[in-house]
């Protein structure tokens, strides 16, 4: 153990968050990669490890920012308390030290904090979460701290991977096809990329360096090489192995491009088939997953959603509007002389080599027609079951308890945009592994996941829903997937196969779990049927996530406490936090979403429940309190609690049918 320099001896062996010893946390920065910025060439002995890595209350003393009596009043008042704080905050509370001082000394040396410090003081983890890690540790002394944090589910891999990218001051990267450069990737194969966990990811800063992806398996030689083959500097940037992974099995089976019209990227005219091309191209780029063209009175707005949201990202005169409305239309594959009648169209398109299918809504307004395009990839950039963030209770039970269940019906519900598709693939993706056929009839096929026998429907043929539910049958699958439970006809099909010893996966929209079962009722379905072959129904939401790069302490207005039950005292006990706005989210104080999930596992009680067609009310308390539901408002204030979004995201987007429990009581069964 490091000795401090104080005059009175540290007692270090109580304060996980400022000085336990963890002699294999320097192997974090082996793994991902010594320099942020370049090729790590030397190696890394365990004495310059030590001199390197420092605990945070030497740091904060060497740099000035606190004296070394203030660190020792700070370490003494966190020996005595019974609810365990991290240094850094006695040391703000106690008025030594400020919240800015704290966030410029964790960005200023960050490599230079043990990686237990910077994930505690940047909240990813508490004081208690780490101690149990470190215990965990001693008996098993091969295995790394990060590791162990997501063995023991108080991490994700991806949640880690965004503390390991701060913790080592490089870019956290999520490779997306859209910024892979297929002429780079011409000088390398896949062989070599899959063999070392690295991907030539583009050129930056006018061409000078070269930005490679590595996960934390990449072979430091394998970066060496690159800087041979292209002859730039080497930039790095950290995914995680799940998501290396699927971009490198995506790279390896890249679709065919053929009869795909390519956009126009280039053009520097202003063209309506040029600016059409150029408006879906900065929607694709900015991840958006609608593209909206809107007549106004004088002008026509065009708007982006990302992350749920509609940004506005430019605009174009009044009088070219019919003309752009014509050109849509022919891409579409619409009527071009039709404009006084809404009217749908799709295409595909390919982007930067990677095929794109957009489906177009024209809408006719009084100023001229509105087109919505929506944006689908149809080659899965899924990631693994634990990147869906459920909680370690839902995760549990919906892999033990649905998963691997070998029949019944799993309905994923929510409104359009909630990343009902993603979860319903992921799950699939997990349950292939086992050897099942998996047959889907879907509209259209928004992934394609390498190993299914998927449908996708077209009318105009003849090809509809039931006809292939139809059909499905007599391809011996042993699971069923409906893209969409849509009429009483699809509902009975599904049913059917339910009873009839298959497992069937689908979506529906309604506003949680519990209405799904009173809507399949009086959609005209017999109670027992439901209650007999409906086995579980996860609802879900997407909120906004708080940017880690520019995370700070506020104070959440009362009235969001109290909309989900919180009472206004607990301020004086737990810090929140939100984004303050940076380069890196926008300038929104939000960076990419997270799912809040509500997880109904049909018991005895509430399969009674359904057969003697009781309230959704009624249904909801029998899950709650036999059933063992968390409600999607527990789950979104629980991640309140861990600062992974805020009370106003949570409000704004997750419905609040009834009060949560009070947040030591849901703690209590998420992390039993």
């Amino acid at each position: 153990m490091e000795d401090v320099k104080a005059p009175t001896p540290r007692p270090e062996s109580k304060d996980a968050s400022s000085g336990s010893a963890d002699k294999n946390l320097p192997e974090e920065a082996q793994a991902a990669g010594d320099k942020p910025t370049g090729i790590d060439t030397g190696a890394d002995n365990s004495e310059e490890r030590k001199d390197r890595e420092r605990p945070l209350g030497e740091l904060l003393t060497e740099a000035g920012y606190v004296t070394e009596d203030q660190l020792n009043h700070a370490l003494r008042v966190q020996i005595k308390l019974k609810k365990k704080k991290r240094i850094g905050r006695i040391l703000i509370e106690l008025g030594y030290l400020s919240d800015d001082e704290m966030r410029e000394l964790l960005e200023k040396f960050s490599r230079r904090v043990r990686l237990g410090d910077l994930l505690v003081e940047r909240e990813f983890i508490t004081v208690t979460e780490l101690e149990r890690a470190l215990e965990v540790q001693k008996s098993r002394p091969n295995l790394r701290l990060g590791e162990i944090l997501i063995k023991e589910k108080i991490l994700t891999e991806k949640t880690f991977c965004d503390a390991l990218a701060l913790y080592m001051n490089m870019e956290r990267l999520i490779p997306e096809f859209k910024r892979i450069d297929w002429d780079m990737l011409r000088k390398v194969s896949v062989n070599f990329l899959e063999q070392n966990h690295v991907l030539p990811y583009g050129y930056e800063q006018d061409d000078q360096y070269i930005r490679v992806v590595v996960s934390e398996k990449h072979q430091k030689s394998a970066l060496e090489t690159i800087h041979a083959i292209f002859g730039k500097e080497v930039l790095i940037g950290l995914a995680t192995i799940d998501e290396m992974e699927t971009i490198l099995q995506y790279i390896r089976d890249r679709p065919a491009q053929a009869n795909v019209r390519p956009l126009i990227e280039t053009s520097t005219d202003n063209s309506v088939s040029s600016l059409l091309d150029k408006f879906i191209g900065e929607a694709i780029s900015l991840g958006a997953s609608d593209l909206h063209i809107e007549p106004m009175d004088s002008y026509t707005r065009i708007r982006c959603r990302v992350d749920g949201r509609l940004v506005q990202t430019g605009t174009f005169p009044r009088d070219q509007h019919k003309a752009f409305i014509a050109r849509a239309k022919i891409v579409a594959n619409a009527d071009i002389s039709e404009n006084r009648n809404h009217q749908d169209g799709k295409t595909q398109v390919s982007f930067h080599g990677h095929p794109i299918d957009l489906r177009f809504s024209f809408y006719v307004t009084v100023f001229g027609e509105s087109i919505a395009i929506r944006i689908l990839n149809p080659v899965s950039n899924l990631m693994g079951l634990d990147s869906l963030e459920f909680n370690k209770y839902n995760y549990d039970r919906y892999v033990d308890e649905v998963i691997l269940s070998s029949t019944g019906i799993v309905l994923t519900t929510g409104p359009t945009g909630s990343g009902k598709t993603t979860t319903m693939y992921s799950t699939l993706q997990f349950q292939q592994e086992d050897g099942y056929k998996i047959v889907t009839v879907e509209d259209p096929v928004e992934y394609v996941l390498h190993g299914l026998i998927q449908c996708s429907v077209d009318e105009k043929v003849g090809r509809n829903f039931t006809s292939s539910l139809r059909h499905i049958m007599r391809q011996d699958p042993d699971i069923i997937v409906l893209g969409e439970m849509r009429d009483i006809e699809s509902a009975r099909i599904a049913i059917h196969a339910s009873l009839t010893g298959h497992k069937v996966y689908s979506t529906f929209h309604t506003e949680d779990a519990t209405s799904a079962l009173v809507r399949l009722i009086q959609m005209g379905l017999e109670g027992y049927l439901v209650g007999s072959t409906v086995l579980a129904v996860l609802a879900q939401r997407l909120v906004r996530r708080i940017c880690n790069y520019c995370r700070e302490l506020y104070v959440p207005n009362v009235k969001y406490l109290r909309r989900l039950g919180v009472s206004p005292q607990i301020l004086k006990n737990k810090d929140f936090q939100r984004g303050r706005g940076c380069e890196k989210c926008h300038h929104t104080g939000y960076r990419g979403r997270l799912p809040i999930h509500e997880l109904l596992v049909l018991e005895d009680r509430v399969r009674d429940g359904i057969m003697r067609d009781v309230s959704n009310y009624q249904i909801r308390d029998l899950a709650t309190t036999h059933g063992g539901m968390i409600t999607m408002s527990e789950d979104a204030l629980y991640k309140v609690f861990k600062n992974q979004t805020t009370f106003e995201e949570v409000v704004r987007n997750v419905p609040i049918t009834t009060v949560p429990r009070p947040i030591a009581e849901i703690t209590k069964i998420v992390e039993v």
